[in-house]
């Protein structure tokens, strides 16, 4: 029978679980704000009703394959229609490949984009590709390098201040001094 693992061991800080825990706020908090900034920027928020309620994009929804509760996110109830504040990550996503007629990238919506792409499309793949990668499928002991610290931080920031100044220089701005 094998060691039960130690709880100090589990639990203690270490650089690699700072680097992961930073990361995971870059690509979490970071990028669901950015996220929900550039789709409330497509669909601004007093349009959102209308936009949800066409025939078109309902249809658009059913071919996106919405589970229960994000379907419950977007009408609460009959009528009424919901806020991007309250939409999570994976319908933010959903929302802006399926309603907001942007064009997939090259590679596709779920393959991480060729670094010469510097599309909106590009970059909005690119957080779902390292969100699912490195946050999604994360590893027990939730640790990352130094090395791979300093290449994902480099790889994830630039799309996110990309996506920024999409919405406007001063984001771009404010983006950038926040995450250097």
């Amino acid at each position: 029978m094998a060691a039960a693992p130690d709880p100090d061991e589990i639990l203690c800080s270490t650089s690699g679980k700072t680097n992961f825990q930073r990361i995971a706020r870059l690509l979490i908090s970071g990028g669901t704000s950015l996220l929900r900034e550039i789709f409330d920027f497509i669909c601004p928020p007093s349009h959102l009703p209308t936009i949800l309620s066409n025939p078109v994009t309902k249809n658009q929804l059913k071919g996106a394959k919405l589970t229960k509760p994000q379907w419950h996110c977007l009408c609460p109830s009959p009528g009424v229609y919901g806020k991007s504040a309250d939409f999570d990550v994976t319908l933010l996503f959903r929302l802006l490949r399926t309603i907001c007629s942007l064009v997939p990238p090259v590679t596709g919506w779920d393959a991480l984009p060729a670094c010469t792409d510097a599309s909106l499309t590009a970059d909005i793949a690119r957080i779902k590709y390292y969100r699912n990668s490195v946050y999604g499928h994360v590893n027990q002991g939730m640790s990352i390098t130094d090395d791979e610290f300093q290449t994902l931080w480099q790889e994830i920031s630039e799309p996110l201040v990309r996506i920024a100044g999409q919405i406007s220089p001063a984001r771009k701005t404010t983006w950038q001094g926040a995450i250097t």
